[in-house]
């Protein structure tokens, strides 16, 4: 397996600030708010056009959505337990991942834990810095769902699943719902898109 074009194609959809292929509704504290995303998952699944579907198999990134409703979706040479361990190293995001700055568990307990995640966006001439505490809910190996619990971003709502497409292939899709906060919110769509 080629760790770096799985780190590369996790990056591509990580960017979209970290829900996916899935036909069921989220579960839990997620499911009065993720509506809109249950629709885009929904709507992006039935309707894939045929070069998005030429896309996926080429090991390409496809994202859908706009306004802060993002899925993203990438097919890659790997197996689910190497991607699982990838998407769950909370502590070690910024030595993979750019514009990530620092990430660390702050609490864990089971399946459900609270990480910190300081990420610097460079805008050509200024950098623009914001922090975000994410609760992530675990349904190891295919699924994590994720909220904000406190930061710089007004909502930030999504889940990441992994599912095996074919031996040594997998699909791994990214839902994400995101809402700029007072500090961010100027630049942020802009950003947010073009680093995707």
């Amino acid at each position: 397996m080629n760790w770096r074009i799985l780190i590369k194609s996790l990056f591509f959809i990580y960017c979209l600030g970290l829900i996916s292929v899935v036909q069921q509704e989220l579960n839990g504290s997620f499911s009065a708010q993720g509506q809109n995303l249950v629709a885009l998952e929904n709507n992006s699944l039935a309707n894939l056009s045929p070069q998005e579907k030429t896309n996926l198999k080429q090991g390409k990134v496809v994202l859908k959505g706009q306004k802060g409703i993002y899925l993203a979706q990438v097919e890659t040479t790997g197996n689910i337990n190497t991607a699982w361990q990838v998407l769950t190293d909370y502590d070690n995001f910024e030595r993979f991942m750019p514009d990530i700055a620092s990430s660390r568990i702050i609490s864990s307990q089971g399946d459900r834990l609270v990480f910190e995640q300081v990420n610097v966006v460079d805008l050509w001439v200024i950098k623009q810095k914001f922090t975000v505490q994410i609760e992530a809910i675990k349904a190891k190996p295919h699924k994590i769902d994720f909220k904000i619990v406190d930061g710089d971003l007004k909502k930030l709502l999504g889940r990441w699943q992994i599912k095996e497409t074919s031996p040594g292939k997998i699909l791994v899709s990214h839902a994400v719902e995101v809402e700029p906060g007072a500090k961010t919110e100027k630049r942020f769509f802009m950003v947010f898109t073009r680093v995707l």
